[in-house]
């Protein structure tokens, strides 16, 4: 989230609603302001009566962009806010700009989410649920709300063929996901890993997981209101891998969760208020989010303040947002064409100049090698395999699973 042109406050506020919302939605849910914001939901009810285009028609224009043609016509984009490139006055989107250029495609792109299960609701459940298209071509949301997509039968599949660079480039951990196997419906836009914060002149270093059942910072400790993140630690912390977490495992987590709540060991269990806490500091220890650390902390520490981040050496967790199409897309060959077009070294480089998340295109650190040195070296932005080795991605749930783990979590919670 560290921003080179001082744009950076404006994308923590937005980042930190967003975190805030999703992590207390209806899930016990879960990656920043700059641009022109849209809401969406008017340019749903205008998609909902407007015809798919004809298999041939989709089918030629994608071959066309496939090989780099102009293909023409348009594509709806919603994407959170301040999550694309955009120019130093703040009034075009670089990236957009030379994809229209290269593919004559008309780019509608609006910063229309601002919480997956709100967005699931005004914009994607009505259109899809009777079988018509919404007003979005691509839409991009986080891991878990793909898996309900994806279960429901509401997502377009990738072809492979119409995007090679998304074949080609796709960093191999991404590949095969629990609520996407074959790698076909959901292109990953931008991740983060959730692990350790701490105050360094405090704490000393801190690798483990350990820290969080500590006595000696009792009181000092925050946990995670997103159940994937702090369950998934605790999994981690007991030798259970999140990937494959069984109910029992689940329970298991959840109790050693429960005890340190109920023994005050925990001081609260927030969203990303919990950079406040530390700011504060009221908390020294945080289950954190990598980007939070890097673009909200460390500016604004005070001179007797260190915070740093490290995914633990029993591991962390990684989370992704995704574009995906949903199903019915009106103009899925434009759509096609720009998930290829970002998988591109240097467009997916050019994006992540300016957001600073976790990259999954494999070559864009080598290019901003060049022109950017302390991006691509950064290991919050480009992890070391040693890292990525460690991280665990949680599997995805059936319904039952997501509605009954979801309330024994808030009912730790005390929600």
């Amino acid at each position: 989230m560290n921003d080179e042109r001082n744009e950076a406050p404006g994308k923590q506020i937005a980042r930190r609603t967003f975190l805030q919302g999703t992590a207390l939605a209806g899930f016990g849910a879960f990656l920043a302001a700059c641009g022109a914001s849209g809401t969406g939901s008017s340019a749903s009810a205008a998609a909902a009566t407007t015809a798919s285009p004809s298999t041939a028609a989709s089918a030629g224009a994608s071959a066309s962009a496939a090989a780099g043609g102009k293909i023409g016509g348009d594509l709806n984009f919603a994407n959170w806010i301040g999550y694309i490139d955009i120019s130093e006055d703040g009034s075009t989107y670089p990236s957009l700009e030379q994809f229209t250029k290269d593919s004559g495609v008309k780019v509608n792109y609006q910063e229309a989410i601002d919480d997956n299960e709100k967005f699931f609701t005004s914009d994607l459940q009505g259109p899809l649920s009777q079988n018509l298209p919404t007003a979005w071509d691509i839409v991009v949301v986080t891991d878990w709300m793909v898996a309900r997509l994806a279960r429901l039968g509401w997502l377009e599949a990738i072809d492979a063929s119409a995007t090679p660079n998304f074949v080609a480039n796709l960093e191999p951990q991404y590949k095969g996901r629990s609520f996407d196997p074959n790698t076909k419906f959901a292109a990953p836009w931008q991740s983060g890993m959730t692990g350790i914060g701490f105050d360094k002149k405090k704490t000393g270093d801190l690798t483990s997981l350990n820290a969080f059942w500590d006595a000696k910072y009792k009181g000092k400790l925050t946990y995670l209101t997103e159940m994937r993140d702090t369950v998934g630690l605790t999994a981690i912390k007991l030798g259970f891998d999140p990937a494959t977490i069984t109910k029992d495992q689940f329970d298991q987590s959840l109790a050693e969760i429960d005890k340190a709540v109920k023994g005050k060991l925990v001081r609260q269990l927030t969203g990303n208020s919990y950079v406040d806490v530390m700011a504060s500091g009221d908390a020294i220890v945080a289950m954190a989010w990598s980007g939070d650390v890097l673009g909200l902390l460390v500016p604004d520490q005070k001179k007797d303040q260190d915070f740093q981040f490290n995914v633990a050496k029993e591991g962390g967790m990684l989370w992704t947002d995704n574009m995906v199409m949903p199903k019915g897309v009106k103009n899925k060959a434009q759509a096609q064409a720009f998930i290829n077009f970002y998988y591109d070294p240097k467009i997916a480089a050019q994006v992540e100049a300016y957001v600073n998340y976790v990259c999954p295109v494999k070559g864009a650190a080598e290019v901003l090698k060049a022109s950017s040195p302390e991006i691509a070296s950064n290991p919050l932005i480009f992890p070391p395999q040693d890292v990525v080795a460690r991280l665990h991605q949680f599997r995805a749930l059936d319904a039952n699973e997501e509605k009954d783990w979801s309330a024994a979590f808030s009912k730790v919670l005390g929600l």
